[in-house]
C-alpha cells in the first residue's frame, strides 16, 4: 500500500443540486486544476462509489448519523480518506451547533473538517471532538458565485421602466411533514434526545405548518398592490405546493406580476433582485448583503429553532402582513440601508470567513494538500456487496438516472402521494449525469480564456 505516482481520485457527495451542484463543480474544477481527479455523486451513492471509482478521498456533507459513522471507520480501515465539507454552517443554536460538529457521533473517523467559519471550528475545540481531525476553515463555497467572473452566469437583462423585483425566500420545510407523520418520526426522530428542541419536534412541525399560511398573508399583500415584480422561492428543501395553489387562488389580474421560482439557482434570483425578503432566520438574508442588495425580515412565532436577533438585528423586520408593502417602499427607496452596514459586514466577517469568490479554491487546496504522500488505499477490502452496488452505479448512470432510482416511484406515488412524497423529493434533488454535464457546460462559459475546464 505504498505511495503511487497515479491520479489521485476524489468522489464529491452532492446533496441538493439548486443548492450546491454548482459549487461543487468549481471544486472539481479547481482540483482538476491541482491534478486531482474528481468526481460528482449524488449523496446516496456514498457505498457504491467506492468500487465503482476506488477513491482515495470521499467528501461528505456530514457524518452525524449512525450508518454515516460506522461506513466512515470502514473507510478508515481501507485507507480511503473521509472529508466532511458541511453545507449547515451558519447556525446560531449552540445546541445544533454542536451537533453538526459530531457530539453525538464521536465514533466517526472524519480525516479533516471543513468550516464555514471560526464559530463552527471554535465549536469543535471547546467539545474536544475528533481532537485527530484536521480541521481548515473555507469559507461557504456557494458564496463565490456572488463574485466575478462566476456571477456572470447570473446576469440576466432587465428593459429599463420595468417594476421593481422583489424577491421572497420562504423558509418551511418544516411544514412539509404536517400531514406526514410517519414520514416526520423518520426524518426528525433521531434528533431526540439529541437535540432538546427536538425532543417535541411535532410543535416544530406545527409552527412552520402555521407559519407558512401566515407567510401566504403577507405575500398576499404585496401581491395584490400591483406594483412590484414578485417572485416567491421556497427553501431548497421545501415543497412548492402550497405556494402553488395560492397563486392558483389570487385573482387573476393580481397574478400577472407574481411568479413562483422553484427551480432557478438562488444566487441568481439574488443578483437579479431589487430587494430580498426573507422569512425569519435565512442565509439568503446574509447574500443579500453580499450581493449588495437590500433585505427585510418577516417574523412569525419567533421560535428560537427558526428565529435569532443576532442575525435580525441587522435588517427591517415586518411582523404584520399590512404593514409589509409600506415596508418594502421604504427599502427599496433608501437601498443602501446604510445603519445597517457596519453590522452586516462584521456578521459576514464572523460566520462566512470570506466573500471575496475563493472559497471553493481553498477546499481544493485543503483537499490536494490532504492527498499529497497518501497511500493508495487497500482494495483488496472490497466485497461482493462493493461490487453489487459499484455496478448498480455504473447501471443507473448509464440510464441517465441518480443511484436510488426506483422505477416504480411514479406509480407509488399515485397510489400513496403523502407516504411517498417525501421519498419523491429527495429524489429529485438528487444529481443525474445530465446534470453534471449541464453544470460543467455552464461553468465553461464563464473560464478565462484558455483555462481547461472541469
Amino acid at each position: 500500500m505504498g505511495s503511487t505516482t497515479e491520479t489521485k481520485r476524489v468522489v464529491l457527495l452532492v446533496d441538493n443540486k439548486q443548492r450546491d451542484l454548482l459549487a461543487d463543480t468549481l471544486i472539481a474544477h479547481h482540483l482538476l486544476a491541482l491534478g486531482v481527479d474528481c468526481r460528482l455523486e449524488p449523496l446516496e451513492a456514498y457505498r457504491g462509489v467506492l468500487a465503482a471509482w476506488r477513491p482515495a478521498m470521499i467528501i461528505f456533507n456530514h457524518l452525524t448519523a449512525s450508518h454515516l459513522a460506522t461506513y466512515s471507520r470502514r473507510l478508515a480501515e481501507m485507507g480511503v480518506l473521509a472529508v466532511v465539507l458541511t453545507n449547515e454552517g451558519i447556525t446560531y443554536d449552540r445546541d445544533l451547533l454542536n451537533f453538526i460538529v459530531g457530539n453525538h457521533h464521536r465514533n466517526a473517523h472524519i480525516d479533516a473538517f471543513l468550516c464555514w467559519n471560526g464559530e463552527l471550528k471554535g465549536a469543535m475545540g471547546e467539545l474536544g471532538v475528533f481532537p485527530e481531525t484536521r480541521k481548515e476553515i473555507v469559507g461557504i463555497p456557494r458564496f463565490d458565485f456572488y463574485c466575478r467572473p462566476w456571477s456572470q452566469l447570473f446576469h440576466e437583462p432587465r428593459p429599463g421602466g420595468g417594476l421593481p423585483r422583489v424577491l421572497v425566500c420562504a423558509d418551511f420545510w418544516y411544514a412539509d411533514y404536517w400531514d406526514k407523520p410517519e414520514a416526520a418520526e423518520v426524518s426528525f426522530g433521531m434528533l431526540k434526545g439529541r437535540l432538546p428542541a427536538f425532543d417535541d419536534y411535532k410543535t416544530l412541525v406545527e409552527i412552520h405548518h402555521h407559519s407558512r399560511l401566515a407567510a401566504l398573508e403577507f405575500f398576499t399583500e404585496l401581491a395584490k398592490t400591483q406594483r412590484w415584480e414578485l417572485i416567491v422561492r421556497p427553501h431548497p428543501c421545501e415543497q412548492a405546493d402550497a405556494y402553488r395553489a395560492w397563486l392558483e387562488g389570487l385573482p387573476t389580474d393580481w397574478q400577472r406580476n407574481v411568479r413562483l421560482d422553484s427551480q432557478s439557482n438562488i444566487t441568481g434570483a439574488i443578483l437579479n433582485a431589487d430587494l430580498v425578503i426573507s422569512c425569519e432566520t435565512c442565509t439568503t438574508a446574509l447574500e443579500a448583503w453580499i450581493a449588495k442588495k437590500p433585505s427585510i425580515e418577516l417574523t412569525f412565532a419567533r421560535h428560537p429553532v427558526f428565529f435569532h436577533e443576532e442575525l435580525a438585528r441587522h435588517q427591517p423586520l415586518c411582523d404584520r402582513p399590512q404593514d409589509l408593502p409600506g415596508v418594502v417602499e421604504e427599502a427599496l427607496a433608501h437601498p443602501d440601508q446604510s445603519e445597517f452596514l457596519a453590522g452586516r459586514q462584521a456578521h459576514l466577517r464572523k460566520w462566512c470567513h470570506t466573500i471575496d469568490g475563493n472559497s471553493c479554491q481553498l477546499v481544493a487546496n485543503t483537499v490536494q494538500r490532504a492527498l499529497v504522500d497518501h497511500p493508495s488505499p487497500d482494495w483488496s477490502r472490497l466485497t461482493a456487496s462493493d461490487y453489487r452496488r459499484a455496478l448498480k452505479l455504473k447501471l443507473t448512470r448509464a440510464m441517465g438516472e441518480a443511484y436510488h432510482y426506483d422505477p416504480l416511484m411514479g406509480l407509488k406515488h399515485f397510489l400513496a402521494p403523502k407516504r411517498y412524497a417525501v421519498k419523491r423529493f429527495a429524489y429529485e434533488k438528487s444529481i443525474k449525469p445530465s446534470d453534471v454535464a449541464e453544470a460543467r457546460r455552464q461553468l465553461a462559459t464563464v473560464l478565462p480564456a484558455g483555462v481547461k475546464g472541469v
